[in-house]
This record gives C-alpha cells, structure tokens and sequence, in this order.
C-alpha cells in the first residue's frame, strides 16, 4: 500500500537532511585530513607543515613545537591568531594594572585597581587635558585596560566571541586595522565629550559596526542578511545595557560603532591577491604595530599630568 502524500513528502525530507549530514560530515573529515590549511591574513591555501604563509608572509605556527607550544597551540585557536593575542594582551595588562597600584588581584578583583594605576598606564582623559599635555597615546593604551573582572569578562567574551568572526572574513592585517582604528575613534569620541575612560568596548564596537556593514555589503545572501541582523541584535541589546548602567562610556561605544561601519563599507573583505595588495596590507599591519608599540613606550617613560 503506498503511502499518503503527506507522509511520503515527509520521509523524503528526512531523507535529505540525512544525506546532506552525511554529506557535511564527509566534508569535515576531508578537511580534518587535508594537507592544506588557509592562511589567516590573506587566506591562500598553504602546505599544512609551513611556518608562514608563501604568499603573504604570515607566520603561521605562532607557538613553539614543544610540549608548552602544543598546550598553548590548543588554548589559542591558528586560525584567528590576531584576535587570540588581542585577548592575551588584555589579560596581560589587567595583571600589570594590580602590579603598579600594588593591590593584590585576589583580594581587589571585584573593585578593580586603583585610578591612579589605570591613569599611570594610560587611561583615557578628557580632550583639554590631552591636548594640553601632549599625551595622544592614551587613544590607544586605553583599549587594553579594564576597571574589574566583571568588565574585562565581558569584554573579552565580546571580543573572542565576535573578533573570530570578523577576523575569519577579513584576514589578521584588516582585523587589526578595524581594531585598533575604531578604538582610537571611541576613545577621541569620548575625551572629546570630557570622560576619564578605559576598556576594550569602543574597538569592540567598531568590529560589530564592521561586522553590520558586511551584512549591508552582502545583504543579497542569506549568510550576509543573518549576520547583520545578529551583529545589529548585539549592538542594540549592548547599548541598551550600557545606557541602564551608569557610569557607562557611551560615547566610546557609539564612536567605535559609527567608525567600524565606515571602515567596513570602504575596505572589501576580498583577500589580496596581487603581490602589490598583500605588500599594501603587510604595511599596513606594520603601521598599526608600530603605532600600538610606540604608544606604549611613551605611556612608560612619560611622566602622568593632567595640565
């Protein structure tokens, strides 16, 4: 006896998602065994034993071959190695925030450090104070300082969740431009407005306004559509949240939010192909290193005024 249409309509689906599981899993297991892996910064397709990428030069193996360099190759994900040290760095400068204010972490944890630490290593200030002493690098030093657990938790959850993300479609030298670019704009948004600042939230903002913007870009898939409609769901429900809490840098969040859906409608997500692009971008990457590095020098040998 055949069966209902109803019911045959149903067995027949079934029968596709089974098929397209088997499918996707024979795919992921071709992919577990290849002998090929993407490079992260210009996405080329590169010999799995390589320590850099042929094409563009990105050091691939970020960790030694050792015992210790095989546990921290499993903690940091390769693939996104710009948004795994971006935590790292973070964590790194909340441990040095306790260090200068001399507090023990254990016991000031919740409370957070002193002022006087995050303003010796570069909390953000008000523009006057700024321009009135020279001290331009604290729109960058403030990106990686945090004020307690519960405000670099949440950060770096944002950032880890939603910088893999971006990095994966852009490559590590754009990500790092979006990073660092927008943070810079969040925090001249804020010191214009006159607030004493920190946090990674402003550059956090500004890879959601990238990631809007992609979703904008592409909006004629089903990928781009559903991307910018959950980057928008956390820019809104993130905004709404710091609005309620006071105290909260808006301003920051709003200026690494405008400044990331520029950048994200200027600069394509295609990965360079031309040896003239991947040197453009490896000029780039240095630029932002450089800039991130010489900040932090001035922030340790310059004294702290506020005018």
């Amino acid at each position: 006896m055949p069966l209902p249409p109803k019911w045959q309509f149903k067995l027949n689906r079934l029968r596709n998602r089974w098929e397209a599981w088997k499918g996707d899993l024979r795919q992921s297991e071709q992919s577990l065994g290849a002998e090929t892996k993407m490079c992260p910064s210009c996405r080329a397709l590169v010999p799995r034993g390589k320590a850099a990428c042929p094409y563009c030069g990105q050091r691939l193996k970020v960790f030694g071959t050792g015992p210790t360099g095989k546990l921290l190759q499993r903690a940091m994900p390769g693939t996104v190695p710009v948004t795994a040290i971006l935590v790292l760095m973070n964590f790194v400068m909340f441990i040095v925030e306790y260090a200068v204010a001399g507090q023990g972490i254990l016991t000031h944890l919740m409370s957070g450090p002193s002022q006087g630490a995050t303003l010796r290593l570069g909390e953000s200030i008000p523009l006057g104070y700024v321009i009135a002493t020279h001290q331009y690098w604290r729109f960058v030093t403030a990106c990686f300082l945090h004020g307690g657990l519960l405000h670099i938790g949440f950060n770096m959850w944002a950032l880890y969740d939603i910088g893999q993300i971006v990095e994966s479609f852009y490559g590590g030298a754009k990500f790092l431009f979006f990073y660092i670019t927008t943070g810079i704009f969040g925090y001249l948004v804020s010191s214009y407005v006159g607030y004493f600042s920190l946090g990674a939230s402003g550059a956090i903002f500004g890879i959601l306004g990238v990631m809007i913007a992609y979703g904008v870009r592409r909006s004629h898939t089903a990928m781009g559509r559903q991307l910018r409609s959950v980057a928008m769901r956390w820019a809104v429900y993130a905004l709404i949240i710091a609005f309620v809490i006071p105290g909260v840098d808006n301003a920051a969040h709003l200026g690494g939010l405008a400044s990331g859906f520029v950048l994200g409608m200027l600069v394509g997500d295609d990965p360079p192909l031309t040896e003239a692009q991947m040197s453009r971008w490896r000029m780039i990457q240095l630029a932002v290193i450089l800039v991130v590095a010489v900040s932090f020098w001035l922030m340790a040998t310059s004294p702290v005024r506020l005018g």
